[in-house]
């Protein structure tokens, strides 16, 4: 099971009215196989994993923490400044049901520019009380990051 994130933009537009509104979802035709969302949500018996792709981000670049029921994570791609490159950089918020899920717990790694992300469920939980996680702008910024 995944979703796909973020149609609109965040302009109050449902994936519904994505062809009458904005123009095709741009594929990376470099991409031979897999997965073409920038982020996939998973459930297993024991979790909920997400993976987010945060391209050329190194690990010492990843700051998370968690706050209630909230994941806040941010990552860097280096500059190149020969090149006159800025790199990329990624954050967000996943919100997860923490009756469901186990926050304290839960842990975020990133693997050759993949952000994986993986918060234990609380066992006995029925799964179809749990909401969905939304990957979502943040106002915050980094140096507020602890």
């Amino acid at each position: 099971m995944s979703k796909a994130g973020n149609f609109g933009g965040g302009l109050g537009y449902s994936h519904k009215d994505w062809p009458k509104h904005f123009p095709p979802i741009p594929r990376n035709q470099f991409q031979k196989s897999g997965n073409q969302s920038l982020y996939e949500v998973k459930e297993t018996k024991t979790a909920r994993v997400t993976r987010v792709d945060t391209p050329g981000c190194t690990v010492s670049s990843l700051i998370y923490w968690i706050d209630g029921k909230n994941l806040h994570f941010f990552a860097d791609e280096p500059d190149i400044p020969e090149y006159r490159y800025n790199g990329r950089k990624y954050g967000g918020t996943m919100v997860f049901d923490p009756v469901a899920y186990e926050m304290k717990k839960a842990r975020a790694k990133l693997v050759n520019g993949v952000l994986w992300v993986t918060v234990p469920k609380i066992t006995g939980v029925n799964a179809k009380t749990v909401t969905i996680e939304k990957v979502k702008n943040l106002k915050i910024t980094r140096d507020d990051a602890v």
